[in-house]
């Protein structure tokens, strides 16, 4: 069965279209819809082409690694958290980013979602499976390309408080 969840509006979008200047607003409605009850929530912005996670290589016995050019993406990413964050938040964390990219190349909006929350593990929260609200938009802007990214709290049935997650067999 299926059923049409919202009438179609002409022009509706959750993100207002335009340029850096409305990156707060699209940031303050992104927050909105992932955690509307959030007490506390950080916008971070920063410029340049949004990197993406890499398929896992194989080398050797069939053991997987990451490329250099994926561990140096990360560790960039993490810098740019760790401005934001003096310490990893604990408990559920809700996501979301909108990635602006310069062209139109193919590129998976899943995969850059894993490699922000890659990036993040131990620095913006102690690890991804804290994550239990996940929302990514894909855009042009072949002008200015960058990343907004917003971290909530986020309340969940779904305890990731860190007496949870010790649990969680891996």
């Amino acid at each position: 069965m299926s059923t049409d969840l919202v009438p179609e509006e002409k022009g509706s979008s959750l993100l207002p279209a335009g340029g850096r200047d409305l990156d707060r607003e699209r940031a303050r409605l992104l927050a909105s819809v992932l955690a509307p009850d959030a007490t506390s929530g950080k916008l971070i912005w920063w410029p340049g082409e949004p990197a993406t996670k890499a398929r896992p290589r194989f080398g050797a016995g069939g053991k997987t690694y990451k490329t250099d050019e994926d561990t140096a993406a990360e560790v960039a990413t993490g810098w740019q958290l760790r401005r934001a964050f003096r310490e990893p938040w604990v408990g559920n964390v809700a996501l979301g980013a909108v990635f602006f990219r310069s062209d139109r190349r193919r590129v998976d909006v899943d995969n850059m979602l894993k490699h922000i929350c890659d990036a993040g593990n131990g620095i913006a929260w102690v690890d991804d499976a804290q994550i239990t609200a996940l929302l990514g938009f894909a855009e042009l802007d072949a002008e200015h390309p960058r990343t907004v990214l917003v971290v909530c709290r986020h309340a969940s049935s779904l305890d990731r408080s860190p007496k949870q997650l010790a649990g969680v067999a891996r």
